[in-house]
């Protein structure tokens, strides 16, 4: 008994050719939206520690500033600053330790860093003003628009350039951001140009699978009617097209056999 061979149906191979093409496209699809998504979160993840970097700066700058304003405002009265701006300090440290925990550059914690020695030196001039105040309203005067303003000043310029260089890297982090957009986006481009080349490697698996065969029977069979010509058309393939041709065969034989007779 002659054993039956398996085959593979014309409805089989176009089937496999659109689940290859979908599993490529899903596949595609997918990587293209998850590297979308883990650049937008990273680069929108430091874009806002920059952010939260610069108002922590400027907050730094209003308390310093209240805080020597304070001292400005005490310069004619007798009482002698003592624990005057214990809040204001409060606030000044606190911001200040919890700055590094935003920075995205090192250049920022070596400013910070500055930032912290200004500050402390400031504060050991400040303390500097309960004997100041004992020596009368010119020496405090003196004592205030001279030493303590000149390192009030170093102080302000350390938390400006401080300031300068994170919005250097908030420009540098935003600019690096639409870089990476348009990179995140190019899988997405593969994915789509990757459709298009499976879609036309399938447009090729049906011309010649299913339609070339097609088309060469119909002309053999035009050839035979029209011409006389022998029908030779032979395949390989082991499905419902060569099981046509072989019909068609038959059926083209016979007729010339009857037609002989």
């Amino acid at each position: 008994m002659k054993r039956k061979k398996s085959r593979r149906t014309i409805k089989r191979k176009v089937r496999t050719g659109f689940a290859i093409l979908g599993t490529i496209l899903f596949f595609s699809s997918v990587i293209a939206i998850f590297e979308f998504v883990r650049i937008n979160r990273a680069s929108s993840g430091v874009i806002n520690d920059n952010i939260q970097s610069i108002n922590a700066e400027r907050s730094l700058m209003e308390s310093s500033e209240m805080y020597n304003m304070e001292l400005f405002e005490m310069l004619d009265k007798d009482t002698p600053p003592a624990d005057f701006s214990t809040s204001i300090h409060e606030s000044f440290i606190s911001t200040l330790e919890a700055l590094p925990d935003n920075f995205t550059t090192e250049k920022e914690n070596r400013y910070a860093d500055s930032v912290r020695y200004a500050y402390s030196a400031y504060m050991q001039v400040v303390m500097e003003a309960p004997e100041i105040w004992e020596q009368g309203q010119a020496a405090r005067h003196e004592w205030y628009f001279g030493r303590a303003q000149q390192y009030f000043t170093y102080l302000r310029d350390y938390i400006n350039d401080l300031n300068s260089i994170t919005n250097e890297a908030l420009q540098a982090n935003s600019e690096t951001m639409q870089d990476t957009f348009f990179r995140s986006m190019m899988p997405s481009v593969a994915a789509l140009a990757v459709g298009i080349i499976v879609i036309l490697l399938f447009n090729t698996y049906l011309n010649f699978y299913v339609f070339k065969p097609v088309n060469k029977m119909g002309k053999g069979v035009k050839d035979f009617v029209r011409y006389g010509k022998d029908y030779t058309v032979t395949f390989d393939n082991n499905d419902e097209i060569s099981d046509l041709n072989d019909a068609l065969t038959d059926l083209i034989d016979e007729h010339k056999t009857l037609k002989n007779k």
